[in-house]
């Protein structure tokens, strides 16, 4: 996967994940989505509940005052987020994962403006203040160091650049934190069960499960976003079972 992309923001040589993910569990999340390809987005969007889809477009819609720059898609996946970026006019993205089988399969179904690169949230491989919006759709759960990607995501975006993190949830509620916990870890798997029927073998939605315990609450990340950018804001919809953090620098909000 290695120079896809040969612009002057990028450090071309990228050697894949980093030594905070050499763990069984992660590297089965990441198989997970691998096996989920050809269902991923129908299911994830059974499973939010129809919100996955508007949310995405939500955190989209915040990020179009810069359609003709450089926009980083971070865990892009299959490519879903890019694509929606790509329909909305943005010409420029970058999408990081640490799956060489995702990347190509996002390569191949988008067009020229999407450009795959090889690496992990915690260490990009892009010079500073490379983009003008960073994006992280139902990826941030699965970092391993949030805080060290948080600082990642801060040093890469320029000064201009707004910060869009879409995922599941932990409200800090109790109450509301444990429906949320029971739907994740229990309901949520069967209902994607039902709907793969045999297009699959097992399960690969069970692998939320583990991520979801390892989230921090809502407000922690939306203050980890809020230290490395100087504003941030969040967002919950559903019972706080899914959010929106969005940041960028405090200076922007005194012009």
């Amino acid at each position: 996967m290695t120079g896809y992309l040969r612009t002057g923001f990028l450090t071309i040589q990228s050697e894949g994940p980093s030594s905070t993910h050499a763990t069984d569990e992660w590297n089965s999340v990441v198989r997970a989505i691998e096996h989920a390809l050809p269902f991923y987005e129908s299911i994830s969007e059974i499973i939010s509940i129809g919100l996955a889809g508007p949310l995405r477009r939500r955190a989209i819609r915040q990020l179009e005052g810069h359609r003709s720059d450089w926009i980083l898609d971070s865990g892009t996946g299959p490519g879903t987020s890019s694509r929606m970026l790509l329909g909305d006019g943005f010409e420029k993205i970058v999408g990081v994962d640490p799956s060489s089988i995702l990347l190509r399969y996002a390569k191949t179904v988008l067009s020229p403006g999407f450009h795959p690169v090889l690496g992990v949230a915690e260490s990009l491989p892009f010079r500073s203040s490379a983009f003008s919006g960073v994006l992280a759709c139902f990826s941030f759960r699965d970092v391993r160091d949030k805080a060290l990607s948080m600082e990642e995501f801060a040093r890469v975006a320029s000064r201009e650049a707004r910060l869009e993190i879409v995922d599941i949830g932990k409200p800090d509620g109790t109450i509301r934190r444990k429906l949320i916990e029971i739907y994740v870890t229990s309901l949520m798997p069967i209902i994607a069960r039902f709907f793969i029927r045999g297009r699959a073998v097992g399960n690969p939605f069970r692998m939320i499960a583990p991520t979801f315990r390892r989230l921090a609450k809502n407000r922690d990340i939306a203050k980890l976003a809020q230290r490395e950018f100087g504003f941030a804001n969040l967002c919950e919809f559903g019972l706080g079972g899914l959010v929106i953090v969005e940041a960028r620098r405090a200076s922007q909000t005194r012009e």
